[in-house]
C-alpha cells in the first residue's frame, strides 16, 4: 500500500500526527490527533483512499467529548449501532466537502463487498432475518450494489441516519433503532458476551498492540488463547555481536506506561444490548486486508525515532568534547602535542595522492562540459581573411561550473573493532585532511550502541529503573538500541575545536594499540565507548542528518562512507515497551516510516541495511561508500563470497574461484566492487593493516651495491604506493 501520509493531512486540514504500526485496523485518537494506520496490502489507490478518508472523516467530525462520554449518558446506545450511525454521518460530511472522494470511496466499498466484508453470502440474504441497524448500515456503505429493502416505518430511520447533523442526534437515533428493533425485532437480538469487569479490560487493552482511546478501539481486546499464544512466545532474547558481548532483551508483554498513550477504558465499554452483525463481520475481516509475509504473518511497522529521542542519539562536538574534558586528564596528554603536530604535516603529504585525483577529474569534469561562443568582438588574427570568412568574431571558453560536494562518515565503534581502531583512526585522519584540503565540507560520526543520554551502558541497560530518566520506546516506534552517535569532527568547527578534534583522533590512534586497545584508557568520552553494531539505527538517523546537511551547505553532489568490520544488529520494533526493557519483534520483513515515506526492509540485518543504503541514494543523491575490514582470512573470503553476487554468497572455497581476488589484493592490497550491498563501490581489507598510511622506510645497508639499493628502492616505491591507495581510490570516488 503506498504511503498516504501527506493525502491524510491535507484532507484533515491540519498537521495530524500519521503513524504506520502494528494495528490490526486505522483508528484515529480524537483527542491527540494522532491517525493510526495498519501496513495495508497494496488492494488499490480506492480502498486506500476509502480507509483514509474514513478515518479523517472521524477526525473532522467525531466530537472526542461525545465519544468518550460515560457509560450512564451511553446508555441505549451500543458501541456497534454508534459505529454504524456515526460512520453514515461522518462519511456523509467528507464527501460533501471533498467531491473527489466520492467515487473512491463508492468503489472502494464495491472491492470489499465483492471480497465478503459484509457477509459472504449477503445476495442469498433472507431480509427478515436482517435488523434495522444492519440495513441501514449495508444500504449507507454499498449503496445501489445491493436491493436493501425497507418497509414504511424502517425507512424513516434510514433517511434520519442520512441527515444527521450532531454527535447527539446520531445518539438519539441509535436509542430509536434499538427500540424499534426490541419491539419488532426481539428474536434477532444478539447481546455481546458479558465482561468480567473493568480490571480485565484494562488489562486486555494494555496487552494489546492498537491505537489510544480512538473512536475505533471499542474492539481491541484479544482472546484468551491469542494472549497465551504471546505469552509462551515471550521469553528471554539474547544478542551476540561479533565482538562476543551480549545483549538481554525480555519480550515479556507489557504495556507503555506513557499515560498520554493509553485510552480510558471504562469510559468506552457501555453496557452492549445488541451487535450490529455487519458491523461485526467487517471487523472480522479486517486482518485480511493486513501486508503480510511468506510465512503469513503480519509485516511489522514501525515509525523513526521521534524528535525527544533522535535529540539524544546524535551527540554534538561541543557535548562530546566538554564529556572528554571531564573524563579525561589532558595534562597527562600533553606530551603527544608536539609528535601530532609532526604527524599531521606527514598526513598533509600523504594526502596529496587523493587531491591530485580529485582535482584532475574535477578539471576533466569541467574541461569535457566547456561551452565555446563568440564574443561579438573581431579577431584581430582572423581579419586578413574578411574577403573569404565570415567568421572573424574572437571566442571565448566558458568552462562548467563543477559541483559541490559533501562528505558524511560513519566509524563503527563495535568492540570488535578495537584490534583494527588505530589503523582506522589514522586512516580517518587521512580522509579529514583530504577533504579540508580540497575545501569539501564533511561531518563524522561514530556508532555504538552505549549511549547513556538513552539508558544504555556497553552492553545493554545498564540503570536501575529509579535512576532511569531517559525516553521510553513506545509502541510500533525502532527501538533506538542504545544508538550513539557522536560527533567526531565537521568541518564547520573553528580553529581551535578543528585542531582538537583532529588531536583526539590522533590520541585514539596513539592509545589504541596493541597493549590495551580495548582498555578504558583508549576510551577518551563515555558516548565512544566500545558497543555493538547499531548501523542500520545509525543509518535510519542519517536520513535526516544528511539532508540538513546538503541544505545548509548547498551540496549538489553528496557522498556516504561507511567504515565497519561487520553485519549491523538485527534492528527491532517494539510492540510495548517499559522502562526496564523493549517487546520487540527482531525478525522477518518490516516497514519503516522514514521522512514522510515508507521503506521496507526484506529483513533486520544485512537486506536491511542494503534498502536503508539503496533509500538514501534515492531520496538524497548520495553515493554510498563502503569499507569492510575483515577480522581474519574466513571473514575476508566470506564477505567476498557475499559482495560478489550482491548478498547471495555463503562462503567461497575453491582456489580457483579465489584466485582473480588474491592477484587484486596482492596488487592493491584491497578488493572492490561496484554496486553491491546497497554501496556504489565497496572495499575489502584485512585486519586494518591496509589502512596504515606509514611508509615500509627506506633502509639499506652501507656497503650495498648498485643493484641492492635499487632492489631497495623498487620495494619502498611500491609499498608506499600500496598504503596510499585508498586515499587514491578515495579521491577518484568522490570527484
Amino acid at each position: 500500500m503506498k504511503h498516504k501520509s501527506t493525502l491524510a493531512k491535507l484532507l484533515a486540514k491540519e498537521d495530524i500526527t500519521v503513524q504506520y504500526g502494528n494495528y490490526h485496523t486505522a483508528w484515529f485518537d480524537i483527542k491527540d490527533r494522532v491517525l493510526g494506520l495498519p501496513q495495508w496490502k497494496d488492494m488499490g489507490n480506492d480502498v486506500a483512499d476509502l480507509l483514509i478518508g474514513h478515518e479523517v472523516g472521524h477526525a473532522l467530525y467525531t466530537p472526542f467529548e461525545g465519544w468518550h462520554d460515560s457509560p450512564e449518558k451511553l446508555e441505549g446506545c451500543p458501541r456497534t449501532y454508534i459505529n454504524v450511525i456515526e460512520d453514515a454521518r461522518i462519511e456523509r460530511h467528507i464527501k460533501e466537502n471533498y467531491a473527489g472522494l466520492v467515487g473512491p470511496m463508492s468503489r472502494g466499498y464495491k472491492k470489499l463487498f465483492d471480497d465478503g466484508f459484509f457477509g459472504d453470502d449477503i445476495l442469498n440474504t433472507d431480509w427478515d432475518n436482517v435488523k434495522l441497524i444492519d440495513k441501514i448500515n449495508l444500504k449507507a456503505k454499498v449503496g445501489n450494489l445491493l436491493d436493501v429493502p425497507f418497509n414504511s416505518e424502517e425507512i424513516v430511520y434510514y433517511q434520519r441516519a442520512m441527515k444527521t447533523q450532531t454527535f447527539a442526534e446520531v445518539l438519539d437515533l441509535v436509542r430509536d433503532v434499538l427500540a424499534y428493533t426490541k419491539e419488532n425485532q426481539e428474536e434477532l437480538i444478539q447481546k455481546p458476551e458479558p465482561q468480567n469487569g473493568t480490571q480485565d479490560l484494562q488489562d486486555n487493552k494494555e496487552k494489546t498492540q492498537e491505537g489510544p482511546g480512538g473512536h475505533d478501539d471499542y474492539d481491541k481486546e484479544e482472546s484468551n488463547d491469542e494472549q497465551d499464544t504471546k505469552t509462551e512466545a515471550s521469553n528471554q532474547e539474547t544478542d551476540t555481536d561479533e565482538s562476543g558481548a551480549t545483549e538481554n532483551k525480555s519480550t515479556a508483554g507489557d504495556a507503555s506506561d506513557d499515560d498520554e498513550y493509553q485510552g480510558s477504558v471504562e469510559n468506552q465499554t457501555p453496557m452492549e444490548e445488541d451487535v450490529s452483525e455487519t458491523d461485526e463481520a467487517f471487523r472480522r475481516k479486517e486482518h485480511t486486508l493486513l501486508d503480510k509475509d511468506e510465512r503469513g504473518q503480519q509485516i511489522s511497522v514501525g515509525n523513526e525515532f521521534r524528535k525527544e529521542i533522535s535529540d539524544r542519539i546524535v551527540i554534538s562536538y561541543e557535548e562530546l568534547a566538554a564529556d572528554r574534558k571531564a573524563k579525561t586528564e589532558i595534562a597527562k596528554y600533553e606530551s603527544c602535542r608536539a609528535e601530532f603536530k609532526a604527524y599531521l604535516k606527514e598526513v598533509k603529504r600523504n594526502t596529496n595522492y587523493a587531491v591530485k585525483e580529485f582535482e584532475m577529474r574535477k578539471a576533466a569534469y569541467r574541461y569535457t562540459r566547456a561551452q565555446t561562443a563568440k564574443t561579438g568582438s573581431i579577431d584581430v588574427n582572423r581579419l586578413w581573411s574578411y574577403k573569404t570568412n565570415d567568421d572573424i568574431f574572437a571566442r571565448v571558453t566558458k568552462l562548467a561550473d563543477s559541483k559541490n560536494h559533501g562528505m558524511m562518515m560513519l566509524i563503527d565503534y563495535s568492540g570488535s573493532m578495537s584490534n583494527t581502531m588505530a589503523q582506522v583512526m589514522d586512516q580517518l585522519l587521512h580522509l579529514v585532511v583530504f577533504c579540508k584540503t580540497v575545501n569539501i565540507p564533511f561531518d563524522v560520526y561514530g556508532f555504538t550502541s552505549t549511549n547513556i543520554n538513552l539508558g544504555r551502558d556497553a552492553w545493554g541497560w545498564g540503570h536501575k529503573e529509579e535512576d532511569y530518566t531517559g525516553p521510553s520506546t513506545r509502541e510500533s516506534e525502532l527501538d533506538h538500541g542504545g544508538l550513539s552517535m557522536p560527533q567526531i569532527i565537521n568541518s564547520k568547527l573553528k580553529k581551535n575545536d578543528y585542531e582538537d578534534a583532529l588531536f583526539h583522533i590522533y590520541l585514539r590512534k596513539v592509545l589504541c594499540t596493541s597493549e590495551y586497545s580495548y582498555d578504558e584508557r583508549a576510551i577518551l568520552s563515555k558516548f565512544e565507548d566500545y558497543g555493538s553494531t547499531p548501523l542500520n539505527e545509525a543509518l535510519v538517523k542519517s536520513h535526516s542528518i544528511i539532508k540538513d546537511f546538503k541544505i545548509k551547505n548547498a551540496v549538489d553532489k553528496m557522498n556516504l562512507v561507511v567504515l565497519s568490520d561487520g553485519d549491523a544488529n538485527r534492528c527491532q520494533i517494539a510492540k510495548s515497551s517499559t522502562i526496564k526493557y523493549v517487546n520487540s519483534d527482531t525478525y522477518g520483513k518490516c516497514v519503516i516510516n522514514i521522512d514522510g515515506k515508507k521503506v521496507e526492509l526484506p529483513d533486520r540485518g544485512r537486506w536491511g541495511t542494503k534498502a536503508l543504503l539503496n533509500n538514501i541514494q534515492k531520496r538524497y543523491g548520495v553515493k554510498t561508500l563502503g569499507f569492510f575490514i575483515a577480522d581474519g582470512s574466513s571473514n575476508f573470503w566470506y564477505k567476498i563470497s557475499d559482495a560478489r553476487v550482491d548478498g547471495e554468497g555463503y562462503g567461497m572455497y575453491d582456489n580457483d574461484e579465489r584466485k582473480p581476488y588474491n592477484r587484486q589484493y596482492n596488487k592493491h592490497k584491497c578488493v572492490t566492487f561496484q554496486n553491491t550491498l546497497g554501496y556504489n563501490e565497496y572495499y575489502i581489507v584485512k585486519n586494518g593493516k591496509f589502512l596504515n598510511t606509514e611508509d615500509d622506510g627506506f633502509d639499506v645497508a652501507e656497503d650495498a651495491t648498485k643493484g641492492q639499493i635499487q632492489s631497495q628502492f623498487k620495494k619502498y616505491s611500491k609499498s608506499k604506493k600500496n598504503n596510499k591507495t585508498l586515499l587514491t581510490n578515495f579521491g577518484k570516488a568522490v570527484a
